[in-house]
């Protein structure tokens, strides 16, 4: 297949939503099964992408226009893209289908059209090689991901949506600047030949730059202090888009973050921002978790939890050893597994029961006996217990850090591992051991989904050796910043 046929990663979905109004006309009961459609359309073409990749061990370079960059915009598909694309349009493709039993409040044609642009912008993030682009996908996502947080027309809801409005505001003009100073001193926005130029900068220029475009990028990336929108969205917001919120969105953000930064991995503006990452990380784990621990919305208790693992892989960053970078990456794919099947498990009780409040889930292990099994799987694993996937990617992570001497990270990650254990194991005792209450029948559809994704954790835990290889390569594709350039076709361009 031509490997241009993955620009109909961004095609498929854009389009897809300016439809949305004419399939309206056949009725609104279609709209959703045409939303599932789309994304396992998606799906598809993302499974093939990564394939192309892994298998040819070579980028997917798309030429907008046909034009090569830096005069052109290029789409850049190498092994990270390829890993997250995919796991973007399989979320995508799930929650679909969870939307089908959780979205009843109209309007339903604006929330697929919403649905499919957030799975647009964050896949465009990933995949875009040129720094403004980024910055148009990025508010993209941003645009819609405030939408989809008011969805649901509550005053909770709105008072979410205008914190992530505010804040992405904020966010979104520190980036620009950021954008405008590398612009103006290295007179390019692709990424491949601002690296290749980054040595030129003036280094003090430089650090104001990726310091700009680092706090900019904290608002997706759920950093603190840039991160307060998130729990009053992740709680407000309807449960399919808050799976979609911590699965992806967040990771297309901390994603863009790492790239634009490791480009100026050789040059002395390098080391400052990394502390600053460091320090960002760092606040982020300790009060994601202690936050945590107050929670009696469950929802929002995953929402913090979530956040302090973003912390933790942004500390993996910041270490920015080839070892903690692939302890990072590794953490970003089994958080992404983890906190979808937690999400979709939190989210489904809410729907069944009316709200995720902790008195919902007091006999849950007898009313529904499948849903508490996954929300208990994906629990041991946050903890960091053996035999799950989270284990092995922590591990690695308190590995990197005492490689390089760092004995402050290895105290965070055991002490944010203890205090998950409370706040968890809380949980799992109100499921199995409170409340009572008959047997209720679980959605087929969602019972597979979560079964799958139960699957998944139990298989990387036991046999992490599998997708390590995949891990590997896509944490490469971020550190090895002379193999990116030179993949990048730049017309009449020399360093």
């Amino acid at each position: 297949m031509n490997p241009q046929y993955a620009s109909l990663l961004i095609a498929l979905p854009l389009f897809s939503a300016f439809l949305v109004p004419l399939i309206k006309r056949a009725g609104k009961k279609v709209i959703l099964p045409y939303l599932t459609l789309v994304t396992l359309i998606q799906t598809g073409i993302a499974a093939w992408a990564f394939k192309e990749v892994y298998t040819t061990g070579q980028p997917i370079i798309v030429l907008a226009g046909g034009f090569q960059p830096p005069v052109g915009i290029n789409l850049y598909i190498g092994h990270f893209a390829a890993l997250f694309v995919l796991i973007i349009a399989i979320v995508s493709f799930f929650m679909a289908v969870f939307s089908m039993k959780a979205i009843d409040v109209e309007p339903i044609d604006k929330y697929a059209m919403l649905f499919l642009l957030l799975m647009l912008g964050a896949t465009g993030m990933i995949a875009t090689g040129d720094i403004f682009n980024l910055f148009v996908f990025m508010e993209i996502t941003a645009i819609s991901a405030y939408a989809l947080t008011g969805y649901n027309k509550t005053g909770e809801a709105s008072e979410a949506a205008m914190k992530y409005i505010i804040l992405g505001g904020i966010g979104s003009s520190f980036f620009l600047v950021g954008v405008a100073l590398l612009y103006g001193s290295l007179g390019t926005l692709n990424l491949a030949q601002i690296a290749m130029l980054a040595s030129k900068m003036n280094p003090t220029v430089a650090q104001a730059a990726l310091a700009l475009l680092v706090v900019g990028l904290a608002v997706e990336a759920e950093l603190f202090p840039l991160n307060a929108w998130a729990p009053d969205a992740y709680q407000a917001s309807p449960h399919p888009v808050t799976v979609m919120f911590s699965a992806f969105v967040v990771k297309a953000g901390l994603y863009a973050m790492v790239r634009i930064v490791y480009l100026f991995k050789d040059t002395p503006a390098f080391m400052g921002i990394l502390n600053l990452i460091l320090i960002l990380g760092t606040l982020t784990v300790v009060i994601g978790e202690l936050s945590a621990l107050r929670q009696t919305n469950v929802k929002r208790m995953l929402a913090y939890s979530s956040i302090a693992q973003i912390g933790l892989i942004a500390v993996g960053f910041g270490v920015a050893t080839p070892q903690a970078v692939d302890a990072a990456v590794f953490h970003m794919l089994n958080h992404a597994v983890v906190k979808a099947l937690m999400f979709l498990a939190v989210g489904y009780v809410a729907v069944t029961f009316g709200s995720p409040h902790i008195e919902n889930f007091k006999g849950l292990g007898k009313r529904m006996p499948l849903t508490a099994f996954a929300i208990t799987v994906g629990a041991i694993s946050v903890v960091g217990i053996p035999l799950f996937n989270i284990f092995w990617s922590k591990f690695r992570l308190l590995l990197a850090a005492l490689q390089v001497g760092k004995t402050g990270i290895v105290a965070l990650i055991l002490g944010a591992s203890l205090v998950e254990a409370v706040y968890y194991f809380r949980l799992i005792h109100t499921m199995w051991f409170e409340g009572e209450g008959g047997k209720i029948e679980e959605s087929l559809a969602l019972s597979v989904i979560m079964l799958l994704l139960v699957a998944l954790i139990i298989v990387i835990g036991v046999y992490p050796e599998l997708v390590w290889n995949i891990v590997q390569k896509a944490a490469a594709d971020l550190y090895n910043v002379a193999n990116y350039i030179k993949n990048v076709p730049l017309l009449g361009v020399s360093p």
